[in-house]
């Protein structure tokens, strides 16, 4: 077993002492023992107990796709390995169909992967499920048309930075960066470099300027805020926060809201809670029937269906005025039952229906990777992502009870 492998694995046993206590953390720990030796039986037995508890914990999910994700990496590694050879008609190798045969096994398990992940996103408050989502489905790679050239200067300048030879990296940074001036990563890392040798300022600027070159992806985000709360910035890293949360509003930057919002005596409370289902989808071939206030969410994609884009787009018709599918059947479920005795969540869902915030209730606080589709196109206008900021400060971050 490799370090990395051992560290992920000890990793397992201080979220088993973090997240959970008791039998639960007795039940994950014995199936990390297994995982030790036999990747399929450890997450075999990891799964038995998660499918006996009535609410499997933050930490069995945690755990779950930490296993999966090495037993994913570990298949692509040999996968990536194997040599097969195909004979075709005319007795000549068809080198095409074998590689399509071992990709259809990657995308196979990639798929699996992914599934878990969503899983444990829709059915807990997985941190690193969210992570992978967003890095397999959401992040894009800007730097795909590099010049030979330019990726010299930017891996003679990564291999400097390993050795710790910080002024040296930044200068191969800046001439990967003169080489191919839209070189988003050479921009991140001459960040880096000035954030490691202790110059604050010159780093946030480079991060700034990487963010303006990728408005879409957070990494540069997560840096800025970062190095703002570092240097005692709050105000500035809340109103970075509130803005990253309008571009992706995963688990990550509510994590970072939170630190940010402990020094005001403050916390967020987004109002999320996991279902046991995943979101009408019309992607889907099937879904589950669902009972309660939930058949009538379920029923609802019946009524747009014909109006629907695969996304769940809704276009011009005399149904309904809302745009999307998942905000269409919250609203259709919560008017059909209204009068009914509700949840906590869904009284709290009913109440943003009444005033105005369904949308960003469903985009900000009951997220999922499902509806990212919808999501974007709601935050692609400016007057949404204000809104979806007004919402987050005027309803989710509240006083802390101390």
């Amino acid at each position: 077993m490799n370090i990395f492998t051992s560290f992920i694995i000890s990793s397992f046993l201080v979220l088993c002492q973090m997240f959970s206590f008791g039998q639960s953390s007795k039940q994950i720990e014995k199936a990390t023992k297994v995982f030790y030796k036999d990747y399929d039986k450890g997450i075999a037995k990891l799964r038995k107990y998660m499918d006996k508890a009535d609410y499997p914990s933050l930490a069995a999910y945690e755990v779950l796709v930490k296993m999966e994700y090495m037993d994913y990496e570990q298949s692509m590694s040999i996968w990536d390995n194997v040599s097969i050879t195909v004979e075709g008609d005319d007795g000549t190798n068809n080198d095409s169909l074998a590689n399509a045969f071992i990709e259809g096994f990657k995308s196979v398990k990639l798929e699996h992967f992914i599934d878990v992940c969503r899983e444990s996103t829709i059915q807990s408050f997985s941190y690193t499920g969210d992570l992978y989502l967003r890095i397999l489905l959401v992040d894009i790679n800007p730097d795909s048309t590099i010049s030979e050239k330019g990726l010299e200067y930017f891996n003679k300048g990564e291999k400097k930075f390993v050795n710790k030879k910080y002024d040296e990296a930044e200068d191969y940074y800046r001439k990967a960066l003169e080489t191919d001036p839209g070189f988003y990563k050479a921009t991140l890392y001459i960040g880096d470099s000035f954030w490691i040798r202790k110059q604050p300022d010159s780093a946030i600027y480079y991060y700034e300027l990487a963010r303006e070159m990728q408005p879409g992806l957070m990494e540069p985000r997560k840096y800025i805020i970062d190095a703002l709360i570092d240097q005692g910035l709050f105000y500035r890293a809340k109103k970075e926060c509130l803005e990253a949360l309008c571009i992706y509003p995963g688990f990550e930057m509510k994590i970072k809201m939170q630190d940010i919002l402990d020094v005001e005596n403050k916390w967020l409370n987004d109002m999320r809670f996991p279902r046991g289902f995943y979101p009408n989808n019309m992607k889907a071939k099937q879904q589950t029937d669902l009972v309660g206030p939930w058949a009538d969410y379920r029923s609802a994609m019946k009524d747009v269906r014909s109006f629907c884009n695969e996304d769940g787009i809704i276009g011009e018709n005399s149904i309904t005025k809302d745009q999307y599918l998942e905000v269409y059947s919250f609203r259709k479920m919560l008017d059909e039952n209204a009068d009914n005795d509700l949840s906590p969540g869904l009284r709290f869902a009913l109440k943003m229906k009444e005033e105005g915030y369904l949308e960003p209730y469903i985009f900000i606080s009951m997220f999922h990777i499902d509806i990212y589709p919808q999501f974007k196109h709601y935050m692609s206008f400016e007057e949404n992502r204000k809104k979806s900021m007004d919402y987050v400060e005027k309803y989710l971050i509240v006083k802390a009870d101390r």
